[in-house]
């Protein structure tokens, strides 16, 4: 729409800068703020200004007749590969995401006078509100402003603090300040103290931000993501630009405490670490607001820009005894002086205190016993407040009518939280779990609930549901009261009967509700020390990783399943009352969902621990398995010597058992690591010796089939045998699929897509058809989150891309997986990928020869001992050079063309002509 002046008269349109397409290229391009700004030659306040959009004035759009801005412009085309049509647009801020061309700028002004979608918030859970509230006014106030400030601002803040700090309440308190009347972005409230399921957080947060094609608005109904998809479908939705809010509560619920498995504060769940990585970095306009006892280990990289930590402290004496006082304490100045005293400021333990008082000692401070003063003072260990809160909760427990108290204890077995209909057949239940409320009817468990209420010891869990829960802090003390296994308590209140072990073997669940009802039990059970049932449920109930990962893709159900079995984050902590088998298997499977998950650190973990295990067993075969797998997950991480060194020791285990004529098994293990040890030395450049035992393998009498297979091929293909690496996959594909092994159908239909581009440097190929097996191989990515495989559909949509001339797409797909492997720990994808990325800017033009280079020179870093990997690498970072104007940059091109050359040639790579080539251009 055209700007009208004062008279009346149609002015120009207004121009406007796109400073959401300037954000999306830097980050593509994986620069920082600081290295863009230093290449267009200005600071870096400056520069903040054109990304957070603050040159755009709100009436008159963004001026061009300054000389100085002028040049910026173009200094940022060049840098970026941007043209001024699409930096400079007409009447209309880009949305986050868009690149309008000059043409498109009529379209999307008219777009802009429709109204932005409104969103209302969506309360997953309700967190706790502190009965009465005092203080904190400088946290909310800093909170409220953030909410609504413009970038750069932090885009994760956490609420740090112990237990009962306070955390929840503040959070609880700016929700209330923030209404829910609907926003220009969602806000979704999450509590992992009331489920700290991250598959179900992603699934509903999925289906709020992102409610897909022909839906009716912000938050309308989708069907549940496969949990490939989950992550997949709610960083695009975020990623989107709306100001998106995300609110999660007690996060420590889903963090490590540190031990042999991991650091303390590192999130369990690999897709959760990676959004939350991905939103502290800049994804789109959205926020997240989180509160944890921990420090937020995964996202320390960002402390100094995208993470902002506040710490509660403990309330001051003078907002303590005004929070006494409205728990009905009375006294003089000296009297509650004495009481905050006693709690330290800890802003649970005074609620809690004020309510005991208020409630059982008629308000009266003095009447607090001596005995009791001198408990709460404790101050000798190192968890001080919560040992006075424990203090206090003991007190109520004695105070409390045994109905009531036996009421709290019960609710307490509820992490979600329990509605009244569940409590009741409790009480129908009679004998030792309905307790001292046996005998109860509707009138006195409203009572009883309402009283709880009062007192500040329970809330509705749920609006518009009656459904009560507790603080944490309360709930852990009261369940510790049951004097009944806590899994009957919860048998007895669930609406479905108890899953039948009986009918497990038959047919293991796909439905989501009894797989739900199945751990519950399995968890009860462990927290009982019953692990031998549990195990049942999960091997056999459950069907282990062969059904929970491999057919219904719930990783990481299965990851936090045999977290519990371990009782935390060691892997060697599995409980002693199984058998040393059985823990051996327990082990190895975590390490199969934390690979598959991309948690490698944590997997390799876990495959030690299972070698230990294997180790005292004396098992060589079981041994052989373990060091073969654990070698895999190194390869992964790039960590080839160390692979290779495993794999030899794998081979002569197995070997030596085999030549013992102890089981057939034996040999196939000696087989399995001579192939992986193959490709192995393949990836080391070693290609000769590589060659030498794929052909032994064959004399060995070896079908190539499955993995075996895929690595031979890739190693014709990468020798540029193409034809030869297509007719291997599709025969593997075959009896692959026959067998159900759909994850290495997935693996086999990315290499096939890639034998039908180009070889060597060059671009084009059948893009259709590769195009085509990238839809088949995302089947199973999707379906199952497993991070390999989804790089690898990364790197194939990247190269597709390329090869079709769609150079922002090919980009994008390349920086995305870069971004992936670098959280996880994929050293060669994330040279690979840099590869791709750097092709794909220096197909730009001269303008973008700067990013091209700084992606190239990245990839030799990150190539390490993949000799591949670097022979590219070096290739294109000489090409990138080669380009430039300056002398310096050329001759450091013509060494770095040189050295890729020479490793080409000792590779006999299928593009070492085309370095030659390039080589003999620059006078080399």
């Amino acid at each position: 729409m055209a700007r009208v002046s004062r008279a009346g008269r149609s002015a120009e349109p207004a121009v406007r800068f796109n400073h959401t397409l300037l954000q999306r290229a830097r980050l593509e391009l994986d620069l920082t703020q600081e290295q863009v700004a230093a290449s267009i030659g200005v600071d870096v306040r400056t520069y903040r200004r054109y990304e957070s959009g603050a040159v755009n004035d709100p009436r008159l759009g963004f001026s061009v007749r300054s000389p100085s801005r002028r040049r910026i412009i173009e200094r940022l085309g060049a840098e970026l590969g941007l043209a001024e049509g699409e930096l400079l647009v007409v009447g209309v801020e880009a949305a986050p995401g868009a690149e309008p061309a000059a043409e498109e700028a009529g379209a999307a002004s008219q777009a802009a006078e429709a109204p932005a979608p409104a969103w209302r918030p969506l309360h997953a859970h309700t967190l706790q509100r502190a009965r009465h509230f005092v203080g904190r006014g400088e946290i909310l106030d800093r909170l409220s402003a953030w909410a609504d400030a413009s970038p750069p601002c932090p885009r994760v803040i956490a609420l740090l603090g112990v237990g009962g700090a306070g955390k929840t309440a503040i959070a609880e308190r700016f929700l209330q300040r923030l209404g829910d009347a609907p926003r220009p972005g969602g806000v979704l409230v999450w509590s992992f103290y009331d489920d700290p399921r991250s598959e179900a957080f992603l699934d509903q947060a999925a289906a709020y931000f992102a409610p897909g094609a022909g839906a009716s608005g912000p938050g309308a109904a989708r069907p549940p993501a496969a949990p490939g998809e989950q992550l997949a479908r709610l960083k695009e939705a975020l990623g989107q630009g709306p100001p998106h809010l995300l609110v999660l509560d007690g996060l420590e619920t889903v963090q490590a405490e540190g031990g042999a498995g991991r650091a303390h504060g590192e999130l369990h769940d690999a897709l959760l670490r990676r959004l939350l990585c991905a939103v502290a970095s800049g994804l789109g306009g959205a926020r997240a607001l989180v509160t944890s006892r921990f420090e937020l280990a995964d996202l320390s990289a960002w402390a100094e820009g995208g993470l902002a930590t506040i710490r509660p402290e403990p309330l001051c004496e003078g907002d303590a005894a005004s929070l006494l006082r409205r728990w009905g304490i009375h006294g003089d100045d000296g009297a509650l002086g004495a009481l905050f005293e006693r709690t330290g400021g800890h802003a649970l333990s005074v609620a809690v205190l004020g309510s005991y008082v208020g409630a059982f000692l008629g308000g009266d401070a003095g009447r607090l016993s001596a005995a009791q003063a001198a408990h709460l003072a404790e101050a000798e260990h190192d968890d001080v407040l919560a040992r006075r809160l424990s203090s206090v909760l003991s007190a109520y427990a004695r105070a409390l009518p045994p109905g009531e108290r036996d009421l709290l204890a019960r609710l307490s077995v509820f992490p979600g939280g329990a509605g009244e209909e569940a409590l009741h057949q409790l009480i129908r239940a009679g004998g030792e779990i309905a307790g001292a409320m046996a005998g109860w009817g509707a009138a006195e468990l409203a009572r009883g609930l309402a009283r709880l209420e009062r007192l500040g010891l329970v809330f509705a869990a749920r609006p518009g549901e009656r459904c009560y829960s507790t603080h944490p802090f309360v709930r852990q003390h009261f369940k510790s009261l049951l004097g009944v296994p806590p899994e009957r308590v919860h048998a007895a209140g669930s609406a479905a009967p108890p899953p039948r072990l009986d009918e497990a073997p038959r047919r293991a669940p796909h439905e989501r509700e009894a797989v739900d009802a199945y751990e519950a039990i399995l968890t009860e059970l462990l927290g009982a020390g019953r692990a031998g049932e549990a195990y049942e449920i999960y091997a056999l109930a459950l069907g282990g990783f062969a059904h929970l990962g491999l057919k219904l893709g719930d990783m990481a159900r299965g990851a936090r399943i045999l977290r519990a079995f371990a009782g935390g984050d060691d892997p060697r902590d599995m409980p002693a009352s199984l058998p040393a088998r059985a823990r051996a298997s327990r082990v190895y499977d975590a390490g199969l969902y934390a690979g598959a998950l991309g948690d490698l650190a944590f997997a390799c973990a876990c495959y030690e621990a299972h070698n230990e295990l294997a180790g005292a067993l004396g098992d060589p075969a079981l041994l052989a398995m373990g060091l073969r797998t654990l070698a895999y997950t190194e390869r992964l991480r790039g960590n080839l010597t160390g692979a290779r060194g495993l794999l030899e020791r794998s081979a002569e285990i197995a070997g030596g058992a085999a030549g013992s004529a102890r089981r057939a098994a034996d040999q196939l293990h000696a087989v399995r690591a001579l192939a992986l040890l193959a490709a192995v030395l393949h990836d080391l450049g070693e290609v000769d010796a590589a060659g030498e035992r794929f052909a032994r393998l064959r004399e060995l009498g070896d079908a190539p089939v499955a993995r075996r297979a895929l690595w031979e091929a890739e190693h014709a293909l990468a020798l540029g045998r193409r034809d030869e690496a297509r007719e291997a996959t599709e025969r593997n594909i075959a009896e692959c699929r026959r067998r159900g092994w759909e994850g290495h159908v997935a693996h086999g239909h990315t290499l096939l897509g890639l034998a039908l581009l180009d070889g060597g440097d060059g671009d084009g190929g059948d893009v259709a058809s590769a195009e085509a097996h990238l839809v088949e191989a995302r089947r199973w990515a999707s379906a199952t989150g497993e991070v390999e495989v989804a790089l690898r559909c990364q790197e194939l949509a990247a190269r597709i891309a390329l090869a079709a001339g769609r150079l922002d797409d090919g980009a994008r797909q390349a920086l995305e997986g870069l971004h992936v492997a670098e959280a996880c720990g994929f050293g060669p994808f994330r040279a690979r990928l840099a590869v791709v990325a750097a092709r794909c800017a220096l197909a730009r033009g001269a303008g973008a020869a700067a990013s091209a280079t700084a992606l190239a020179d990245s990839a030799v870093a990150w190539a390490g001992e993949d000799a591949w990997a670097r022979a590219d690498g070096l290739h294109w970072a000489g090409v990138a050079r080669a380009a430039a104007a300056r002398g310096e940059e050329r001759a450091r091109g013509r060494e770095l063309l040189a050295e890729a050359a020479a490793l080409r040639a000792r590779l006999r790579h299928p593009g070492a002509a085309a370095t030659r080539e390039a080589l003999e251009r620059l006078g080399g």
